[in-house]
């Protein structure tokens, strides 16, 4: 088995851990987030899915799997919190996300919709990093530390200089930097 491959595995064990625990901390009302965010970020979810199925992604998919089932889990989770805000950068996130199905039905290139994809996941991500900034008692620090150790190894898994390959690896790396330098600060306020 390649390095590659071992660190496609790695990736998605520890990302599955990751996820399970942030959707617990989320049931136990440890963490609390908005409904409309994470409902825009399933739909980019599973968009990415498919698209990464398409361009036959493969070591990028369980990953990806484990994300979409992770969001939707805490859409569902949250939904006692009441909190659906649909803020303005929710909005720029769900038309780019549409925008991306767009132009991948009109050109028939799903790699064009991992593209668009992870700009907006970008835009989705940046609410997510000010709150954690803002209010540090909504994140728990643990399952994010993971996340950025899983997305590590999802870096590693990339096999190909194609953008297509490692457009998602390194959006996941980069959004976890940010998302933990956030966590870091909050805690050490």
């Amino acid at each position: 088995m390649s390095w590659h491959a071992v660190s496609g595995i790695a990736a998605g064990v520890i990302f599955s851990v990751s996820s399970g625990w942030y959707v617990l901390d989320i049931a136990r009302s440890k963490v609390v987030v908005s409904i409309a965010t994470f409902a825009v970020l399933a739909l980019i979810t599973v968009s990415q899915l498919v698209s990464l199925i398409a361009e036959h992604v493969w070591v990028v998919v369980p990953f990806t799997l484990v994300g979409a089932v992770a969001n939707v889990l805490i859409i569902i989770l949250s939904y006692k919190n009441k909190r659906i805000y649909f803020d303005w950068l929710d909005k720029v996130a769900l038309l780019g996300a549409i925008a991306g199905l767009i132009l991948w039905a009109y050109t028939k290139d799903a790699a064009l919709n991992l593209y668009v994809l992870s700009a907006v996941t970008f835009v989705t991500f940046i609410p997510l990093v000010v709150k954690t900034f803002k209010n540090p008692s909504f994140e728990t620090v643990k399952p994010w530390r993971l996340n950025l150790l899983a997305s590590t190894f999802l870096l590693l898994s990339v096999n190909s200089i194609a953008a297509v390959v490692w457009v998602v690896p390194v959006r996941q790396f980069v959004c976890s930097v940010l998302i933990n330098i956030a966590v870091g600060k909050a805690q050490k306020a």
